[in-house]
C-alpha cells in the first residue's frame, strides 16, 4: 500500500501550499486542473510510485487545503510550480498537468526549462485565439452555476451526482472529485480570464520534450487536432497522441491508457 506524506510548503511569495508526496526515485510533479486538488491524482500517484517514481502532488493556490489568493493567473501558478520545485529540491521532475494544470506546466517549461526534464499535457487548457469579455463570461457562467450547486451538496450527494455522469469512473476517482469540489475558492474562476490571451502571446520554443494527450473531437476536449499541428510547428520537442474513448479528464476516463502513454513517454 502506498505511504503518502502531507506537508505545508511556504513559497517566497508568501503563499503556503498543501503538498502530498509518495514514493522514491526520479521526480514527478502532478498539477491539477481548475477546481481540482492534489488528491485528485491519487490513483495515478499510486501507479507512478509502483513504477519507481517519487511523486509530488500539491493543492494549487485556492484549491484543497492551500492558501487562498488574489491572483490566479497562469503566470502566478506557474511561478508557484517553479518555486515549489526549488523549495522541495525536486530534481528536474517530469511535470504532468491536466487542463489548467496543463497551461501551468507549459508556461513553467517556457519560463524555467532548466527546472524540468519532460512535460506531459493532459488536454491542456490553452487557447489558439483570444476571446473577449462576452466570450469569457459565456464560459465562466456554467462553472459558477456548477460551483454554487456543488457547494450546497454533501460529499455523498456529489459522488452520486458524478457517478450519474461518469459511471465508469472508479470509486476513488469519484470520491476525490467530490472532495475537490467542496474545497476550492470560488475566486479561482478568475483563471478563466486567461481566455483573453492566446497561447502564442507567451509560448516560447524550448528544448524540453513535451507530449500532449488529447481526446477525439466528439468527446468535448479542449485541444483539437489542427491546434496540435500548429503547436508542433512552433515547438521543436512537442509530440501528441489521441487517447481513445476518453473525454477531458483522460486520467479518470481511461486510467490504464493514460498511464501507459505517460510511462512510454517519460521512460
Amino acid at each position: 500500500m502506498m505511504t503518502m506524506t502531507q506537508q505545508r510548503v511556504t513559497l517566497p511569495s508568501g503563499i503556503s501550499l498543501n503538498v502530498y508526496q509518495a514514493g522514491a526515485g526520479p521526480d514527478v510533479l502532478l498539477l491539477h486542473g481548475i477546481t481540482g486538488c492534489g488528491t485528485y491524482w491519487s490513483v495515478q500517484m499510486a501507479q507512478l510510485v509502483a513504477a519507481g517514481y517519487r511523486v509530488t502532488a500539491p493543492d494549487g493556490r485556492g484549491h484543497g487545503l492551500s492558501d487562498r489568493a488574489s491572483d490566479y493567473a497562469t503566470a502566478a501558478i506557474a511561478g508557484d510550480a517553479a518555486a515549489l520545485i526549488q523549495q522541495l529540491g525536486l530534481d528536474r521532475p517530469v511535470v504532468i498537468g491536466h487542463s489548467m494544470g496543463g497551461a501551468q506546466s507549459l508556461m513553467l517549461a517556457c519560463t524555467h526549462p532548466e527546472l524540468v526534464s519532460k512535460v506531459v499535457l493532459e488536454d491542456p487548457a490553452i487557447w489558439p485565439i483570444n476571446g473577449d469579455t462576452a466570450y469569457v463570461r459565456e464560459r465562466r457562467e456554467p462553472w459558477e452555476q456548477g460551483l454554487r450547486q456543488w457547494l450546497t451538496m454533501s460529499q455523498a450527494d456529489l459522488v452520486t451526482f458524478k457517478r450519474g455522469e461518469a459511471p465508469h469512473w472508479s470509486d476513488e476517482a469519484l470520491e476525490n472529485w467530490a472532495y475537490a469540489k467542496l474545497h476550492n475558492d470560488p475566486l479561482v474562476l478568475q483563471w478563466l480570464d486567461e481566455l483573453l490571451v492566446p497561447v502564442w502571446a507567451w509560448l516560447t520554443p524550448v528544448a524540453v520534450p513535451i507530449h500532449i494527450l488529447y481526446c477525439a473531437p466528439d468527446r468535448g476536449g479542449v485541444v483539437q487536432e489542427v491546434f496540435v499541428e500548429a503547436l508542433k510547428a512552433h515547438m521543436p520537442q512537442l509530440t501528441a497522441e489521441v487517447i481513445a474513448d476518453a473525454g477531458h479528464e483522460i486520467h479518470h476516463d481511461q486510467p490504464a491508457a493514460f498511464l501507459q502513454a505517460v510511462l512510454t513517454f517519460i521512460k
